[in-house]
């Protein structure tokens, strides 16, 4: 384990990358917007979901680690029916969780800067900007800049929480919450679809963990001892942003159900009031000092998740066609070359027209997209879990004892929950 015994803190970054990428629409929107209606009622919501989906998210980091390359080649070893399936749901999905995203930070640019731009250009500045950054940047600085705006917004949101528990309503579904029906349902799929993140997003920290290894900051296993030392470390890596986003989803309901329930402010339709009325929750809590600070803080992680998920999807378009035209070395030059720029811009004009034709308001363009994540989950858990079970996945890296017992229970977990949700549906 020597790989593991040196510079710990250094392995951090595809793991805080993904908790950049989820400390999103799904906190900043979802779950304050759980804790501002539900008080702790859909606690217990966001818990399930985050330990539902751990081993599919862990298994991410974990195959590549294992064998040098992304999740997505392991699909295409199952067969090419996962593979076909996974692009789908990237360029479908996934195009309207970039309009979804982008949208939210427009919302917090205006809201926290002043931007007196409607929202469409506003928008359109937010995806000119990422694109700039990773056309520019790439992968290193990527890491660097998202470890110092996670640690802005966590430090904040924690002293906020702290401050926010004297009002919380401690009932375990509160009286003054909605009946739970079959809407409430449809707000608790819409919660746990997105919560802390789609499940493909996996494929985003395969991609990650391989993109570390290029930087230098990581050395490429050889031998067994290298081998698990390189996966100790992504697994490592991997459960600090996992837990972090964890936490950090409830103390974004905490200050929902103690500033916002306990005063009776309902959640805004607009992505511009519903982020003004988050900085609110931090100056409510914090004083008028915090506003700008927090504000700050809020909007750099809002752009962190939009330059996360257009550079792991981007990374995860290229990777597949790739694959699917079993192109030499496709799961090494996802971050390099013209078709990572051309996928890029292609994604940021896909995001304006979606939500020029598709946006009908705040909140049902949110759940949309968050539903169709809820439907798909156990599909992906299935796929990540057979994936790792293969012979190519050498034996000392595949789910074994605790882990895999965890993996089969989450696939029924999400599988029966899914097709309640479609049961619903069709009464």
């Amino acid at each position: 384990m020597q790989t593991s015994s040196k510079g710990w803190l250094r392995q951090l970054g595809p793991g805080l990358l993904f908790a950049g990428m989820a400390i999103g629409t799904s906190h900043l929107v979802q779950s304050t917007r759980a804790g501002a209606v539900f008080g702790l009622g859909l606690a217990g919501v966001i818990l399930m979901a985050n330990i539902a989906k751990y081993p599919a998210f862990r298994f991410g980091a974990q195959y590549a680690a294992a064998t040098g390359e992304t999740l997505i080649a392991g699909y295409r070893r199952v067969g090419l029916v996962p593979l076909l399936f996974l692009m789908a749901v990237f360029e479908f999905a996934h195009g309207f969780a970039v309009a979804a995203i982008s949208l939210v930070t427009a919302g917090m640019l205006k809201a926290v800067l002043g931007v007196s731009l409607p929202l469409m250009p506003t928008i359109a500045v937010v995806l000119l900007g990422c694109t700039l950054f990773l056309g520019l940047g790439r992968y290193r600085v990527l890491e660097r800049v998202n470890r110092v705006f996670m640690g802005l917004l966590t430090v904040a949101t924690l002293t906020a929480t702290v401050l926010a528990l004297p009002s919380v309503d401690w009932s375990f579904y509160p009286d003054t919450a909605p009946a739970f029906d079959l809407t409430a349902f449809l707000f608790v799929v819409a919660l746990a679809g997105w919560m802390p993140s789609p499940i493909e997003a996996s494929v985003f920290s395969s991609l990650w963990t391989l993109a570390k290894k290029q930087t230098g900051d990581s050395v490429a296993p050889v031998g067994d001892d290298a081998r698990k030392a390189a996966v100790h470390d992504a697994v490592a890596d991997f459960n600090v942003g996992y837990v972090g986003t964890t936490i950090l989803a409830i103390c974004f309901m905490l200050l929902g159900a103690g500033v916002m329930h306990s005063s009776g402010v309902i959640p805004e339709d607009t992505a511009p009031g519903f982020a003004a009325q988050l900085v609110a929750l931090y100056s409510g809590t914090l004083g008028a000092w915090s506003a700008p600070v927090v504000g700050f803080a809020a909007l750099t992680v809002m752009f962190t998740t939009a330059i996360t998920v257009l550079d792991g999807l981007t990374r995860a378009l290229v990777v597949s066609w790739a694959t699917l035209r079993n192109v030499p070395e496709a799961n090494t030059q996802a971050g390099t070359g013209r078709a990572y720029i051309y996928v890029l811009i292609g994604l940021g004009v896909a995001a304006m027209l979606l939500i020029g034709f598709f946006m009908q308001g705040f909140r049902a363009f949110i759940d949309l997209v968050t539903s169709i994540a809820f439907l798909t989950a156990p599909v992906f858990a299935f796929l990540n879990h057979r994936v790792m079970m293969q012979d190519t996945v050498p034996e000392m890296a595949r789910p074994k004892g605790g882990i895999r017992l965890w993996s089969y229970g989450s696939i029924t977990t999400l599988a029966l929950f899914a097709l309640a949700y479609l049961w619903l549906l069709a009464r």
